[in-house]
């Protein structure tokens, strides 16, 4: 073992065996081993050094001795790594930065300070001229709508990656999450019961309730210089998701602020969107809590809150009456990583939706003024729309669909595996097995070749009158698609038409301050979209109050 030690060959022959073991499976989540067990294993080779071999006559030339077979060894890993990531991968025929080929920190580097991956994905895309390009080691982002059945259709071969367990140890798999095809299947059946045809009838009532809160709060601060209507907007979000998931009511509307869990959300998504696409990153921020203590504070927070919704019997039948076991007084793991999903989901992607719809209404008056018209003319003699009043108005419906579609609330999309025999494009392009691959939804929802003038605001294109400017809407993913797409895409669409129709029916609206700029300017990529702030002038015949709206955050 002495003699081994002093070998620098062995040192090295242990590096190349040691990518060799590594460069298959699945290690990430064993990353935060790495550290403790390196100092351990590096601690007690010094001490056998120092007591086995006589020839150490002291603790520093054995330290010297072992430290010299740890650089060697380390050297030769990190070069074996590099040659081969270069050179010699499966994936190397793909274009793409020459630092994304070597390390998925390659990305971080290039998405500071904005953190807006999405952005930099599109811009690579453009400038290598490509539909597939190399971002990572073993990842490929593929703009191409002929590779969204190959990776999300129902008989897709691709799995999910890694990166859906970072949190398993934490607060178990969510509906989301889970990697086990079989179980997402019947735990579906559930969400599905939750978001039925009869179940969103009965959320209607409360939905109606809290579009005119929102609606009575914003009357107030009418006419005021500038109103941070995205900040109301996420209070209606958080408070909607709130009572309709399990009878809990955030009254942040009522109060005018953030409640605290809400808050702690979003204080801990600020780490998530420089290392969101990491898995063995979030790995080691969870289990060692290293800067991700607000993110685990916010999983007890909505532990509690299960725990709590699990002690009720509701009078009126919310998400979690289709999820939770009634007869058994344990709560299965899952549902606290279902319940925090539900939150983020529900709520965070809406109230993004919701804040770029206003941008581009305010950034196009004109398209402003015709969806005004439009919603003035259902129900004129009624002051507030419900929910059942907008479910046939195709203007409405395409502008929310432009708004989703211009600014997806996931804007990078989601994560697969190819199998590993690989797949094959309808084109010829082999993308070989065991290979990461996305389609970045913000790039193909803005490819020319699948939506005509792709950067225009539209929401004709929607409707009867401009079906030219839709080529191929397999292109339009930001519900995702197949057996794991949205499951509460229908309730957020009922929760914009409301909030969106009767936003229009009572106001006129316009950028104050910025113009709009900080949305687009300090919107964050941390998986869902975490978005800039709006500032706006609301406009009534009737004037409100003259209290302070802006948000004071």
């Amino acid at each position: 073992m002495a003699d081994l030690l002093r070998s620098k060959s062995a040192a090295a022959v242990f590096g190349l065996l040691t990518h060799f073991i590594v460069n298959s499976g699945e290690w990430e989540h064993l990353a935060h081993l790495v550290p403790p067990g390196g100092s351990l294993l590096f601690g007690t080779l010094v001490a056998f050094e120092y007591v086995a071999d006589s020839r150490v006559g002291s603790l520093i030339q054995a330290l010297h001795i072992v430290g010299t077979a740890a650089a060697v060894y380390l050297a030769t890993l990190t070069a074996s790594i590099i040659i081969y990531r270069t050179y010699f991968h499966r994936l190397r025929k793909f274009p793409g930065p020459f630092g994304a080929r070597i390390s998925k920190l390659h990305t971080i580097s290039s998405i500071l300070p904005d953190c807006q991956l999405y952005n930099v994905i599109e811009s690579w895309h453009k400038f290598y001229n490509s539909d597939i390009i190399r971002t990572g080691p073993r990842e490929l982002s593929i703009v191409n709508a002929d590779a969204i059945p190959l990776l999300h259709g129902p008989m897709s071969k691709c799995r999910k990656p890694s990166w859906y367990s970072s949190s398993y140890h934490v607060e178990g798999a969510s509906l989301q999450t889970t990697r086990n095809r079989q179980e997402h299947k019947e735990r579906r059946k559930a969400w599905d019961r939750a978001f039925s045809a009869k179940a969103l009838r009965d959320y209607e009532p409360r939905l109606n309730r809290h579009t005119r809160a929102l609606i009575d709060k914003l009357k107030d601060c009418a006419n005021q210089p500038a109103v941070r209507i995205s900040s109301w907007i996420g209070y209606f979000a958080f408070d909607v998701m709130g009572d309709i998931g399990y009878n809990r009511g955030f009254g942040m509307l009522e109060k005018g602020r953030e409640d605290e869990i809400i808050a702690l959300l979003h204080k801990s998504m600020a780490p998530l969107s420089l290392v969101a696409h990491i898995p063995w990153i979030i790995g080691m921020m969870l289990r060692t809590s290293f800067g991700a203590r607000d993110l685990l504070k916010f999983i007890g927070f909505v532990q509690d809150v299960l725990i709590e919704r699990k002690k009720i019997s509701p009078a009126e039948p919310d998400v979690f009456s289709h999820l939770l076991d009634e007869k058994s007084e344990d709560i299965p793991m899952h549902l606290n990583a279902d319940s925090r999903l539900m939150i983020v989901a529900g709520s965070d992607t809406t109230h993004a939706t919701l804040t770029w719809l206003l941008w581009e209404l305010c950034n196009n008056k004109d398209a402003q003024v015709k969806l005004r018209k439009t919603i003035d003319e259902i129900a004129p003699n009624k002051p507030f729309l419900e929910i059942d009043d907008l479910s046939n108005c195709p203007l409405l419906d395409g502008a929310i669909n432009e708004a989703l579609r211009l600014h997806p609330a996931v804007p990078s999309g989601v994560t697969r595996e190819t199998p590993a025999s690989g797949i094959a494009l309808p084109d010829g392009t082999y993308i070989p097995g065991e290979t990461i691959v996305w389609v970045p939804t913000h790039t193909i929802q803005r490819d020319e070749r699948y939506f005509p003038s792709p950067l225009k605001f539209m929401p004709e294109r929607w409707t009867d009158e401009a079906p030219e400017y839709i080529n191929d809407k397999r292109a339009f993913i930001t519900f995702s698609t197949g057996p794991y797409n949205c499951v509460g895409q229908k309730l957020a669409m009922m929760e914009m038409r409301g909030v969106v129709a009767n936003l229009l029916r009572s106001f006129e609206i316009e950028f104050a301050g910025d113009m709009g700029e900080a949305v687009v300017k300090k919107s964050r990529d941390a998986f869902t979209l975490s978005v800039g702030a709006l500032d706006v002038k609301l406009t009534i015949e009737s004037r409100g109050s003259t209290q302070q709206c802006m948000d004071m955050q």
